[in-house]
């Protein structure tokens, strides 16, 4: 901080610098401003997911065996793929955070669950870099008062700015879950703190070996409302390109309301096949057509603006980032942000994983029947469909190649499950500590109910070492059809909607399977070998 004993004595100018720093020299653990973090990010060179960063992550890793010579990354084929790290690891920049502007407040959806975290400035066993507004400013003399630190917001996409990723392997031997409190340093976390920049790395690990790149902080993001439709148009990169979504019941400028974000535009209705439990709610619901930003059968809006080989449930991920931004610069649409939930079933159960997976926003996240590339372990399922002898699960190879979800080199990890360096009790977890009602279908064999099953109950450790339980929800229940909410799960989505959207009194938390169709017995020590830590 030398720079600062060498600001000439004038107010105007000491604040000045101190708002938005030196361009070459301040890193982004210094800067309080958002203007600050995005010419940080300039500089620096950081990977934003646009087309002007040098490579895309299948750019920079391992050839893959796939036939469509795509070239991003997948395991080895070879019998010496097995070990922890390979030499297409490579160390991944962050990407900004969101562009969208919003007041010095902290997120609704997290600051009562870590409380405790909100003031942590670095996590000294990882090495991560942390913003907080504990952290050290410069202090401005003036003749008459002193200028008052700007406060640091944390309702923000997410706070991968803030934190360094190491290399990710793209290959592992470990026939048990993955330990999610594992640092990709080889230290686990032992602080609320640390799980920011965690959760990050697991991220980047989603984004590296399967899904893709989802772009961070585009230059603009505009809104605009009229009769009911919200149009987001986006600019970066010198590209443009525009979409709308459908908003009903909201509420005004001077009185937003909550609001349920919903998948819809096809077969599966508009706010994700929860029919009449949401009845009686005074919420607003937002309708997003994801092929209006990614339709699966290729090209769309976002692969006009990135063409980075990424899966669609990225890409669909991406589109309601960009909503929310929009939503909160067009107050007039009558949404408080700061209230939102997701949810989607099949397919876009998958999608609204990773949304709320991959947007710290999301108060509220409600996969419904979400299947192999969702709330359901690859590892589990592997295993059914050997016990079987048949693909009685939608095995890896099939959901790495339906819809473009993915990128198409995960494919390869069709009978290597177990070189994952993750499964998906991860993707799970990143939502931690935010709220998560996970609905499950346990007649539906093709979605998993094993793997969905054990998934839901491995997934409950982060909520555990979060001290974040009650925020945590996993129901399974059969005797329906799919995509058909069965009244057992009405009072479960109620309950959730009421405690987290309405800041009404609700009890949540548990894991209810009692409707199952099969004898369900989850033995902990066959799938997890690392203990659960209790992070304060």
């Amino acid at each position: 901080m030398n720079k600062w004993m060498k600001v000439m004595p004038v107010a105007v100018a000491a604040f000045g610098l101190w708002a938005c720093g030196d361009e070459a020299m301040t890193s982004a653990a210094q800067c309080t401003t958002k203007e600050c973090l995005e010419q940080v990010g300039q500089s620096a060179g950081i990977i934003s997911g646009g087309e002007s960063s040098s490579s895309s992550y299948a750019e920079n890793s391992v050839e893959s065996s796939s036939d469509d010579g795509s070239g991003s990354q997948g395991p080895d084929s070879s019998a010496d793929a097995q070990s922890p790290t390979s030499s297409s690891d490579v160390a991944i920049s962050s990407g900004a955070s969101s562009s969208s502007v919003a007041g010095p407040v902290l997120s609704s959806s997290s600051e009562a669950l870590l409380e405790s975290s909100s003031n942590a400035v670095s996590s000294s066993s990882r090495g991560h870099h942390h913003s907080s507004s504990s952290a050290a400013k410069p202090e401005v003399s003036s003749s008459s008062e002193s200028t008052p630190p700007t406060p640091v917001n944390e309702f923000v996409e997410d706070h991968r700015s803030e934190c360094q990723i190491g290399n990710i392997p793209s290959s592992v031997n470990n026939a048990k879950l993955p330990d999610p409190f594992m640092g990709l340093d080889g230290k686990r976390i032992s602080s609320k703190a640390d799980w920011k920049c965690r959760r990050e790395e697991i991220g980047a690990m989603y984004e590296k070996l399967m899904f893709g790149t989802k772009p961070r902080n585009p230059e603009k993001v505009e809104g605009s409302y009229s009769g009911g439709k919200l149009t987001i148009k986006v600019t970066d990169k010198g590209k443009s390109g525009s979409f709308s979504v459908k908003i009903s019941n909201a509420g005004t400028k001077d009185k937003p309301k909550p609001a349920m974000i919903g998948f819809g535009g096809g077969m599966m209705g508009g706010c994700g096949s929860l029919g009449n439990a949401t009845n009686g709610l005074d919420i607003a619901q937002i309708t997003f057509n994801p092929d209006d930003v990614a339709p699966e059968s290729g090209g769309g809006m976002f692969f006009q603006l990135y063409n980075q080989g990424q899966g669609t449930i990225i890409a669909w991920a991406w589109g309601v980032s960009r909503i929310i931004d929009a939503l909160e610069k067009t107050p007039e649409a009558g949404i408080d942000v700061k209230h939102l939930a997701m949810t989607g079933c099949s397919r876009w159960g998958k999608g609204t994983l990773a949304v709320g997976a991959f947007d710290e926003r999301i108060a509220l996240t409600i996969p419904q029947e979400s299947g192999s590339g969702g709330a359901s372990l690859w590892r589990v399922g592997a295993q059914v469909n050997k016990q079987k002898g048949k693909q009685f699960v939608q095995g890896l190879s099939s959901a790495g190649t339906e819809g473009k979800w993915m990128i198409s080199s995960f494919k390869n990890y069709d009978g290597k499950e177990n070189t994952l360096p993750f499964d998906q009790h991860m993707l799970v977890a990143m939502v931690a500590p935010r709220a998560l009602l996970i609905l499950d279908n346990a007649g539906q064999e093709w979605l998993g109910e094993v793997p969905s099953n054990y998934c839901g109950q491995a997934s409950k450790e982060v909520y555990d070492a979060l001290g974040a339980t009650e925020n945590y929800t996993y129901s399974q229940e059969g005797g329906h059809g799919h995509c058909q909410l069965p009244n057992g799960q009405f009072d479960e989505v109620k309950d959730f909607m009421n405690k987290f959207l309405l800041g009404k009194d609700a009890k949540t938390g548990k894991i209810d399977y009692t409707k199952n169709t099969q004898t369900i017995n989850f033995k902990k020590s066959e799938w997890i070998d690392w203990e659960t830590p209790s992070l304060k």
